[in-house]
């Protein structure tokens, strides 16, 4: 009866023009559950139906008298449907207008096509559900809170959507395996890539320091606002961690009050507000930006794990809660942080690492920046020329900080260019305090009115005294929110503020009346608190060297944020959010500054004779520091090779040393490590890195190994290792962003000095056209012995290629091409090169579409060869047709060791041929054939032979 119903309403609502209205009672009825399961709000209903006189009074009476809100909407079907036709209609109307209240039922209504009559047309509908009222001040406030961008330029603003640039997002696994790339921001809640625990409710997001974390939250807070981030959130909060140490350890606020007061509160019943996300938290996103930095002395371990939602307490056990998915359930969260900072594994969903601009990034970013196209060409004239200034500017920060000195000297003089020589980070944070002061001065309508950067800092020496001596007071508790009592007893002035170094922020405690402080960014606070160090003659030894103790642990494992005590046991005294970047950016600053070719800046701002002191004292404890480091690294010997493993601290050594520009450092540290096989993996080496790298390594006398793997390398940062080429006989680049022109470079540069023997390039973005540039080096290269080149884009014309030249080397030993897709006309290509060749003795075309017909090519071209010992053929599509051609291979072949046949399309009929070739071939140890078409059933047929392994 009721489908004999619903087919009658389906053809009622769809008549055409002219045709007798539609029954809107009889729908009501047919969708009656519907509405009911969907109707989540009843109140916006009643008082538009009152409203229009279509309800009375004791009619709203009656509908709010029942106790749940789904017999609520059934006693006002059941009133409304009493009424008749128009009654109805406009019920409909109401679910139709009013979108954001019931905008589960919207898909409904483009189901049914519903369109109003001009009578309904007529009648007024206003939205009172305060729900829907709070999430339209919400878009409204976050829309214009997430418009503009405070630039690292003073007191400037620019709108989002004209400096946003997209970066490198990484997808990871909890080991830091790569899982794909992040497209679009969408894909962030998108569980089909990249989800590693579906239990946790967190997206961790974290990089170093400027590379873009927080800029990238704000851009998902713009799309958003705007309804272009289509993840189901009605309600979005964000909040910024290092804002929870301003909460005092007494203070205690409930999760309404945290959510709305620091965010936006509602203008209508904020209870009914709050009851509605407690009921739908699946609704609801926050974002944390920054969660390393908070700094607390509170005690996590003196509250329950279990946490009320309407019982007031301490802030940051709200937020821990919040993380744990001990309130609110099921919502969605994003969270960043530096990286070095450990998350526990059970709140993570996905880890998701920023890695910075691509060239291709960086190309986008500065035609977004640079609207005229002839500045913009000269811009990127002078970074290509600029290796070094240009690994820097693949950090989003440093790339906006160059770029507005830039345009600031340009504006004061037209010849204005790049630095041509090595910049270090020290350099261009010196440039961004000129820039700043420079904006300060009285302006002319001569436009070349600027001091020199030595005039200009004397001038002021007083201001960045203060501004520097706040700094290091923070610094030194690792404070990073300022309140207006501190920047008065700093004697920062209001001329000072106007600067623009500081900026102000909305306080999360006790201190809304007055104004509360923050440097533009960490690394500038980092900046400001060795400046102090270095121009305070107060200063001794033991401060000048304070923050560089903070960094000697000598323990190897990452610190762990979260260290909640009912998750792990916390040390005693331990903070358990804590990271020491900030600590590390002092002393790289520290390191540039007391460098010999800043004397001649510092004379001016204190004493030669404390420079030099301070001087000799850093340079004195960088060298035991390094002697002491070296001995704790591991070590292991190899043929050939003294290896030595370094953590992630190292690459912060080698930054410090780099930033000193000394050649007698450098010197020092290469003599000093002992070992001609660098092993710097799973370090977060990015390429401005590879200048510290090269600034140390170049001093080798012998040849070298390097292993870079599993960083971030990219073009950039195989530029910057020109200097080192010379030395390295052993190259490791996989999993390094690096393109077919990094591919170039490293051809140019190895061809010339025919050393190296192992070339690493596995997982990277190689094309064809990368391919062609390693075959050429395999062909003129003679001492080359092992390539490997798995994982990238390569196909069958790259693959015919390295084929070609390996089969005129000599000398190649190893070739691994796992995880590309030269299909059969590459495997063809590979036969050939195989064929009678002298040395190559392992190889890998594993899962890289082969199906029978190059499987039988390389089966017969191994009928003659006597080199090769190990073959992975793993993941391709091979079948019995080309397993019979392997087993007429092995009748022959006496040399081959090891045959992997893993994952492909071979049955029982085919393992029984490889199994019968084995009775005349005693040479072979094993052929792997798991994951082929066999049962277990099936493979007890040739377990008595141990080398056909079929499970």
């Amino acid at each position: 009866m009721e489908r004999q119903l619903y087919a009658n309403v389906e053809i009622s609502v769809g008549k055409p023009p002219g045709a007798s209205p539609p029954s809107f009672v009889a729908l009501l009825k047919v969708y009656r559950e519907l509405l009911v399961s969907r109707i989540r709000n009843t109140q916006c209903l009643i008082d538009n139906l009152i409203k229009n006189d279509y309800f009375s009074t004791e009619d709203a009476e009656i509908a709010v008298q029942f106790p749940t809100q789904a017999d609520k909407v059934r006693k006002i079907l059941d009133l409304v449907q009493s009424k008749g036709e128009e009654v109805s209609e406009y019920f409909i109307h109401v679910l139709q207008k009013v979108t954001d209240a019931y905008y589960e039922l919207q898909p409904w209504l483009d189901e049914i096509g519903y369109e109003p009559s001009e009578n309904i047309c007529s009648k007024s509908v206003v939205n009172t559900d305060p729900v829907s009222r709070y999430c339209q001040k919400l878009r409204h406030e976050l829309g214009r809170d997430s418009k503009f961008v405070m630039s690292y330029a003073q007191r400037e603003e620019m709108l989002l959507d004209e400096i946003y640039s997209n970066s490198i997002m990484e997808l990871l696994s909890f080991t830091n395996e790569s899982l794909g790339k992040v497209s679009q921001l969408q894909a962030l809640f998108d569980d089909a890539v990249g989800l590693i625990n579906e239990d946790g409710e967190t997206v961790y997001v974290f990089g170093d320091a400027g590379i873009g974390k927080s800029i990238l939250l704000q851009k998902i807070q713009s799309l958003w606002a705007r309804k272009e981030l289509d993840i189901g959130a009605k309600f979005f909060f964000r909040f910024r961690c290092r804002m929870f140490s301003c909460f005092k350890q007494d203070e205690a606020i409930c999760l309404k009050d945290l959510l709305f007061k620091y965010n936006c509160y509602p203008d209508q019943d904020p209870t009914e507000v709050f009851h509605h996300i407690l009921q739908f938290p699946h609704t609801v996103l926050f974002t944390f930006d920054g969660f390393d930095e908070i700094y607390s002395n509170f005690d996590l371990s003196s509250v329950p794990e279990i946490c009320s939602p309407n019982e007031p307490t301490h802030p940051l056990v709200l937020l821990v809660s919040l993380l744990r998915g001990k309130l609110l359930k099921g919502s969605k969260k994003i969270l960043t942080a530096r990286t070095g900072t450990e998350i526990q594994r059970n709140i993570i969903r996905k880890k998701v690492l920023l890695r910075g601009f691509s060239s291709n990034n960086l190309k986008e970013y500065t035609a977004m920046f640079f609207k005229d196209e002839g500045q913009r060409t000269l811009v990127l004239n002078q970074l290509e020329a600029n290796p070094n200034l240009c690994s820097l500017c693949s950090v989003p920060l440093f790339c906006w900080i160059i770029f507005k000195c830039y345009e600031h000297f340009h504006s004061m003089s037209d010849s204005h260019e790049l630095p041509d020589c090595s910049v270090t980070l020290t350099d261009v944070f010196l440039l961004m305090i000129e820039v700043h002061l420079n904006r300060s001065l009285k302006t002319s309508l001569l436009k070349n009115n600027t001091r020199s950067q030595a005039e200009m800092f004397k001038s002021r020496k007083e201001t960045l005294l203060a501004l520097g001596k706040m700094a290091y007071k923070g610094m030194g508790n690792s404070f990073f929110i300022f309140e207006q009592e501190e920047v008065s007893s700093a004697n920062i002035s209001e001329e000072d503020l106007q600067l623009g170094f500081l900026r102000t922020v909305k306080g999360y405690s006790g201190c809304d009346d007055q104004s509360t402080y923050e440097f533009l960014h960490l690394t500038l606070q980092s900046f400001f608190t060795a400046l102090f160090l270095v121009i305070d003659e107060k200063v001794g030894a033991k401060e000048l060297l304070q923050f560089f103790n903070e960094c000697s642990s000598t323990e190897t494992a990452q610190p762990t944020c979260l260290c909640i005590p009912w998750l792990k046991k916390q040390v005693a005294g331990e903070d358990p959010f804590r990271n020491n970047e900030h600590f590390h950016f002092t002393n790289l600053f520290l390191c540039g500054l007391l460098s010999r070719s800043k004397q001649k800046l510092f004379r001016h701002l204190v004493l030669p004779a404390v420079i030099k002191k301070k001087r000799k004292t850093l340079i004195t404890y960088l060298g035991e520091s390094m002697k002491s480091h070296l001995k704790g690294v591991t070590r292991s010997r190899l043929k050939n090779y003294n290896q030595m493993q370094v953590q992630p601290n190292f690459v912060w050594m080698l930054r410090c040393l780099y930033e000193t520009q000394s050649e007698k450092v450098g010197r020092l540290a290469a003599k000093r490590m002992h070992a001609n096989y660098i092993k710097l993996t799973y370090c977060n080496a990015c390429s401005a890195d590879c200048s510290a790298i090269s600034f140390v390594v170049h001093h080798f006398q012998k040849r070298l190994a390097l292993d870079l793997d599993n960083n971030n390398i990219n073009d950039y940062g195989i530029k910057q290792l020109l200097p080192c080429f010379s030395k390295l006989a052993v190259i490791r680049l996989s999993v390094n962003q690096v393109t077919d022109h990094g591919v170039r470079i490293l051809y140019e540069e190895l061809s010339k000095y025919q050393i190296v023997t192992f070339l690493g390039l596995y997982n990277n973005q190689i094309t064809d056209v990368g391919a062609k540039y390693v075959a050429k080096l395999i062909e003129e290269c003679s001492s080359l012995e092992y390539v490997k080149i798995g994982a990238n884009k390569i196909t069958s014309e790259g693959g015919k290629c390295l084929a070609r030249a390996i089969q005129k080397s000599k000398t190649m030993f190893e070739i691994g091409m796992w995880g590309n897709q030269v299909g059969d006309e590459g495997a063809k290509a590979f036969a050939e090169a195989l064929r009678n060749h002298p040395r190559l003795t392992n190889v890998s075309l594993a899962f890289n579409g082969i199906t029978t017909e190059g499987g039988k090519s390389i089966a017969e071209a191994m009928q003659h060869n006597d080199s090769v010992k190990i073959f992975w053929l793993t993941k391709n599509e091979l079948d019995d047709e080309a397993a019979m051609s392997f087993a007429e291979m092995l009748k022959v072949n006496k040399k081959l060791v090891h045959l992997w046949l893993i994952q492909n399309q071979i049955t029982a009929k085919g393992v029984k041929y490889l199994s019968e070739a084995l009775k005349e071939n005693t040479a072979i140890k094993e052929v792997c054939l798991n994951g082929n078409l066999i049962s277990q059933e099936e493979a007890k047929a040739f377990e008595n032979d141990e080398r056909i392994i079929c499970f």
